[in-house]
């Protein structure tokens, strides 16, 4: 699920760089119309196969609505704007960067150790997202202040979607998530830029034809598996998974464009595979397979799901 996540994403990448080359398609837009319409398509699917998942306990809505918002929302803007600042590639690597901030919150509030093997996936993970942005042409870091600080704030937004996503979906079904997720994104955006000034500008078929586009390969679906995903697999798991995302734009430019990858980006992709293969062969390599300490430590409780009230003791 997080594998065709990633190809979906690193699809619509390259759709995105290419359409913001247009002055009316900038960030704010493009990323309103991926979130209202996603949370609108969800919303009609929702409503006709199974009416039961627009349900939630008011307790869960402030969750619902910081995921909806410093997560779902934020990583789509701050992504968007970094790669309308500097290269798809720089902003990929920098975005990916993510599997340590949620090792760090694995680590340190779950209790989780990772093993040897945990790092050498992260190392392969990493490393080859390094080696595909330096094999580039021109390859290197070259970006804006601006663009380096959004590439940095879609780090941290996707991080804490991956991490909020992972605590959600204890308690509701993915879709459920999503919904009231785009939901409270498409309320933010719709008091920033009111829908009607938004729609009132002279957008043609091609136009309504991308922003669709973007709200279901880019938005709905990619994150609708994505979200799936983080019920069986931990979120540095799923992150490290869909590193996939820069393998696949680039044998997506060789492919369709004709763009030759250079020896760098060939190691930089074989490194990410290593990165999977290992993560789903090696046993321990998944740190949420480490959960416990040494013999003798008391393991930490599991985190509550959001709304979840503990119970007391006996006695």
């Amino acid at each position: 699920m997080v594998l065709a996540s990633a190809v979906l994403w690193g699809t619509s990448g390259v759709v995105a760089k290419h359409v913001m080359a247009s002055p009316s398609h900038d960030p704010a837009t493009l990323v309103q119309f991926r979130v209202t319409l996603g949370f609108l398509l969800i919303g009609a699917c929702l409503a006709v196969t199974n009416r039961r998942l627009f349900r939630v306990r008011m307790a869960d809505l402030p969750f619902l609505a910081l995921y909806g918002t410093a997560g779902l929302t934020a990583s789509q803007f701050t992504y968007y704007f970094a790669i309308s600042q500097t290269s798809v590639a720089v902003a990929i690597f920098i975005q990916y960067l993510a599997p340590v901030l949620t090792t760090a919150y694995e680590m340190f509030v779950l209790g989780r150790r990772p093993g040897p093997a945990t790092y050498l996936v992260l190392g392969l993970a990493l490393g080859g997202s390094l080696l595909l942005l330096l094999g580039q042409a021109g390859g290197g870091l070259a970006t804006t202040t601006v663009g380096l600080l959004a590439a940095l704030a879609s780090t941290a937004a996707f991080a804490f979607a991956t991490v909020a996503g992972s605590l959600g979906v204890k308690r509701y079904d993915p879709w459920t998530l999503l919904f009231w997720g785009m939901g409270a994104g498409s309320l933010f955006w719709a008091v920033l830029r009111p829908p009607w000034v938004v729609l009132a500008r002279p957008w043609t078929v091609a136009d309504w034809g991308v922003f669709l586009y973007l709200a279901v390969a880019a938005g709905a679906l990619p994150f609708g598996l994505f979200v799936s995903g983080l019920r069986f697999i931990g979120a540095t798991s799923a992150i490290i998974t869909a590193t996939f995302e820069p393998v696949w734009a680039g044998f997506l430019a060789f492919l369709v464009l004709g763009e030759a990858l250079s020896l760098l980006q060939v190691a930089g992709c074989v490194f990410i595979l290593g990165a999977i293969v290992v993560l789903q062969a090696v046993p321990g390599a998944a740190l949420e397979e480490r959960k416990p300490a040494s013999p003798g430590e008391p393991s930490r409780p599991p985190p509550h799901s959001p709304g979840q009230r503990q119970r007391p003791s006996p006695g």
